[in-house]
């Protein structure tokens, strides 16, 4: 089942930010391979969904390590890692060099497929649904998604999906359809890049990818 503190978190950032949409830059291939050709938006958040249920049900014998590898490749074929980086770095991303730049795609990522890990570390019979499409503009949907529990109570999880050439990736998730999780971390590293700088939130980043492992 999922990490009961992550249902109780209630984002606090409403704003979807103006930067979500801009030409991305150029990626680490190994942190943004491109889902199957020809998948749907829906597909590729059916298929990221049908991978975490299995690592959900098998969460206790992957334990922590297991399931991190376990989506590892799949978080990193469905989401585009670089384009969320660079939104959550706002201004300052323009001022990082390209070496800087990488470094925190690389935390980024891993803090991501981190949190994910840790978030679903069990199953209670769960499962998820599709539940409606929206065109939000030209080369983008929302794709509004239910995580239903046993008790037949849901968790509200959208994904915004964006065309990157011929592939679709997530660049967002809304929790209960209003709550970005992007401007949420994005007011969160502001704040750190303004006051303390980049080696700082990396080294944030990097523990709480830490504090995660002995969680666990």
């Amino acid at each position: 089942m999922m990490n009961r503190d992550w249902i109780g978190d209630r984002f606090g950032v409403l704003a979807v930010m103006a930067g979500l949409f801009v030409a991305m830059w150029s990626p680490n291939p190994a942190l943004s391979a491109p889902p199957p050709p020809g998948a749907t938006p829906k597909l590729v958040v059916e298929q990221f969904h049908g991978v975490l249920l299995g690592v959900m049900k098998d969460a206790k014998r992957l334990g922590y390590k297991g399931r991190l590898a376990a989506l590892t490749p799949e978080v990193t074929r469905a989401f585009h890692l670089p384009v969320m980086t660079r939104i959550v770095a706002g201004r300052y991303w323009k001022k990082f060099s390209n070496p800087q730049k990488q470094a925190l795609v690389d935390a980024f990522s891993l803090m991501t497929i981190a949190t994910y890990a840790h978030r679903f570390d069990g199953y209670g019979g769960e499962k998820f649904r599709v539940v409606k499409i929206e065109d939000v503009r030209d080369k983008a949907v929302m794709i509004k998604t239910e995580l239903v529990k046993s008790d037949g109570a849901a968790v509200k999880l959208d994904y915004l999906v964006k065309l990157y050439r011929n592939d679709w990736r997530v660049i967002d998730i809304y929790l209960d359809g209003a709550f970005s999780e992007l401007a949420t971390r994005r007011s969160e590293y502001s704040s750190v890049l303004g006051r303390k700088g980049l080696d700082a939130l990396i080294n944030q980043i990097n523990q709480k990818v830490a504090n995660y492992a002995t969680e666990n």
